[in-house]
């Protein structure tokens, strides 16, 4: 198994990074700290080319780049601004749009590649009001479903994590917000606790694997019962 890893320094990446390593996998990992951008045009089809050099046949990719607009502007309908609908919007979902259209073509006959969303793409909060992040998730499904229609034939598996919320840096504000951790049992009453990067990672293995080789298209939720509600 040779796996790219986008964002690969991030919470869920570098955990993502781990859980394929010690499966005995090899891993080309994108990120800025490798001058590797996927967010920019042309950085997406950089990496792939880079990966494919180093390692020859890439077998699984993994999308895990992501943002909170917060710092930007993003809110409610009214309060968000063009610039944090326009970043938010070209990192969480431009960026996957231009890995999958850089990573098909070098997929080969059980190849499969996973994206990482959000719960909030589909299950809304108000005390997780964003437009721009919540927008950005929610239109990776379409985005995932067609692609995953264009390479079954072809035995190339394309599925997408809704990942709860998690205990990563990006998620600082929400984990320390009390009101926020009071509602924990209400929001992810599977065990009342924030999802760990390594719960996310486990299901990107197992979506990469042969173990999920008659499934594509599909969204698999990681948050605790996050969309139960």
């Amino acid at each position: 198994m040779t796996v790219v890893v986008a964002g690969a320094a991030g919470g869920i990446g570098r955990a993502c990074v781990d859980a394929v390593r010690a499966a005995g996998g090899q891993v080309f990992g994108a990120d800025l700290d490798n001058g590797l951008d996927i967010t920019r045009p042309g950085g997406a089809e950089q990496a792939i080319a880079r990966a494919s050099a180093a390692y020859g046949k890439i077998t699984g990719v993994v999308h895990a780049v992501g943002m909170s607009g917060r710092a930007l502007g993003d809110g409610g309908v009214t309060a968000c601004g063009d610039e944090a609908w326009n970043e938010v919007h070209r990192v969480n979902h431009t960026s996957v749009f231009r890995l999958l259209r850089a990573s098909i073509p070098v997929m080969e006959e059980g190849g499969s590649i996973v994206v990482i969303g959000s719960a909030l793409g589909t299950a809304l909060d108000d005390d997780f009001r964003t437009v721009a992040y919540a927008s950005s998730k929610g239109a990776l499904i379409p985005l995932i479903r067609s692609a995953a229609r264009e390479t079954a034939p072809r035995g190339v598996r394309i599925n997408l994590i809704s990942a709860g919320l998690v205990a990563t840096p990006m998620s600082r504000r929400a984990q320390t917000d009390h009101a926020i951790r009071a509602r924990l049992p209400e929001l992810m009453p599977l065990g009342a606790r924030l999802c760990t990067p390594e719960d996310v990672a486990a299901a990107v293995l197992w979506l990469l694997s042969p173990a999920a080789g008659r499934t594509t298209g599909a969204v698999i939720p990681v948050d605790g019962g996050w969309h139960l509600r």
